[in-house]
């Protein structure tokens, strides 16, 4: 499959904002490889992990690759300067991580098909780390979570939520009661 191995801008000039909900996309993992090799040669050692919807076979959602880079302490700033050096942009929308723990975003054109990029910059060894890997392999585990997170997501869109925000806010409580089950 042929990769551009350039970052470009999160939205295109003119492109509505809108919360939409969109089949998963088997591609979504191989870009996410990419665009993690990407970070990776540019980053050697850190670890960098696919979590969100698009690293979950079958989760419908807005088609965002999101990863989940592991900060080591004291090297937040040179990760953050090596991230925005590559073409990542600062966070556009939603709900606004601080700049102790960034949002990156981007877009990437893979395989004739331009996927947008959250780089969430998270604290090696933090509670939200565990978190975003802990709801990841739940739901990849679970298909029956997976379609009660989609139905909740459905419910949100159907509801014409359109900002990113309130989107967010609105799948909550559905990830908390995922993270409290027992295994």
């Amino acid at each position: 499959m042929n990769a551009s191995l350039s970052i470009g801008p999160y939205d295109a000039p003119g492109a509505p904002k809108v919360v939409d909900l969109r089949p998963w996309d088997a591609r979504g993992p191989a870009a996410a490889n990419s665009v993690m090799r990407i970070l990776q040669t540019a980053l050697p050692g850190i670890v960098i992990e696919h979590v969100g919807s698009t690293s979950v076979p079958g989760c419908e959602g807005k088609g965002i690759l999101d990863l989940m880079l592991l900060v080591p302490v004291g090297r937040l700033n040179e990760v953050r300067a090596i991230v925005d050096g590559i073409g990542f942009q600062p966070q556009s929308g939603g709900i606004k991580h601080s700049e102790n723990r960034p949002m990156r975003e981007g877009s990437f054109r893979f395989d004739g098909s331009v996927f947008r990029l959250h780089v969430h910059l998270v604290p090696e060894g933090s509670a939200e780390t565990d978190m975003l890997r802990k709801f990841r392999d739940r739901l990849t585990a679970n298909p029956e979570l997976v379609a009660l997170y989609v139905e909740q997501k459905r419910r949100l869109v159907d509801a014409q939520i359109s900002d990113r925000s309130t989107y967010t806010r609105g799948k909550k409580a559905f990830i908390d009661s995922v993270l409290k089950l027992e295994k």
